[in-house]
Formats: C-alpha cells, sequence, structure tokens
C-alpha cells in the first residue's frame, strides 16, 4: 500500500468524522465540529491515505499560533495501527510549527489512552498537568494529562 500526506480538505470532513466516531465513540465531532475547528485561525490538518484507493488512514487537526502549537486531535484507524502513521503526522507538525516559529507543542490525552500515550512519550512529549474528570465515559469520568514537547530552536 502506497500512502500520500497531505492536507484536509472539506471533501475529507465526512469519512474523517467516521473516522473520529471510530477513535473516540464516546467524545467524537462531527463533519460540522471539524469544519468549525479547521476554519480558526492557525489551525489546519493534515491527513495520510492510501494513494490507490483514496482511503484516509489517520489524520490530525492543529493549531499553529503566537509561538506555540497544540494538537486538537489525532487518529488512526485502528487496521493499520502501530505502522508509524500518528509518529509520521506529528513528526510533520513538528516541522511545521518550528517553520511558523512555535516554541512548543501541546495536547490532551485521556489518561486510560495508553496506546496514544505510548506514542506521545516516543515523540518526546512530557506531561505538564492533568484536568481532572475531563472526558466522559458514560456515567464515569477519566483525566485528561496534559502533555507538552519543547521544539528546537
Amino acid at each position: 500500500m502506497t500512502r500520500q500526506l497531505r492536507p484536509v480538505t472539506s471533501d475529507d470532513l465526512t469519512e474523517l468524522a467516521a473516522l473520529h466516531r471510530a477513535c473516540f465513540p464516546d467524545d467524537r465531532w462531527d463533519e460540522r465540529a471539524l469544519a468549525e475547528l479547521l476554519a480558526i485561525s492557525g489551525a489546519s490538518g493534515h491527513l495520510v491515505a492510501d494513494s490507490a484507493t483514496g482511503e484516509r488512514l489517520a489524520f490530525i487537526l492543529d493549531l499553529i499560533l503566537a509561538g506555540e502549537a497544540e494538537i486538537f486531535t489525532l487518529c488512526t484507524a485502528t487496521a493499520v495501527r502501530r505502522q508509524g502513521l500518528a509518529r509520521e503526522l506529528i513528526e510533520h507538525l513538528f516541522t511545521r510549527a518550528q517553520c511558523a516559529g512555535a516554541r512548543s507543542v501541546g495536547l490532551e490525552v485521556a489518561a486510560d489512552n495508553v496506546a496514544a500515550r505510548a506514542v506521545y512519550e516516543q515523540c518526546g512529549f512530557m506531561r505538564a498537568g492533568r484536568r481532572r474528570d475531563y472526558y466522559r465515559r458514560g456515567a464515569a469520568a477519566v483525566d485528561a494529562l496534559l502533555l507538552r514537547r519543547v521544539l528546537q530552536s
């Protein structure tokens, strides 16, 4: 399978909303929510697609503004996890953020999302804080861990 990294367009939003729903069933974002995020000044999205079929395999939505960058969301299709797609998207963000003058990249991740936390640690993110009971899992609540990666200047 040949893969292509490219910016998100409005034509991608239906498939990306479905991918987000599959990755985050308790906190899914629909097409409208994704479009609203991308409309924020400084926000962008990039995805990895199968260049033969066009299937969207993974995507990142982020914000680069005023010397800082933030990951809004990062999703990888179940069938292609552990193949480095999330890392590729994060590294691409690091490059874009540095070119835009950002000094660091931050994000929130659910404390119980062990796989995502492992990817972020591999990419050099360090714990910077905690938001108690931030995510909902039905009647239960899960803390959000705030992670930060300082970029090379």
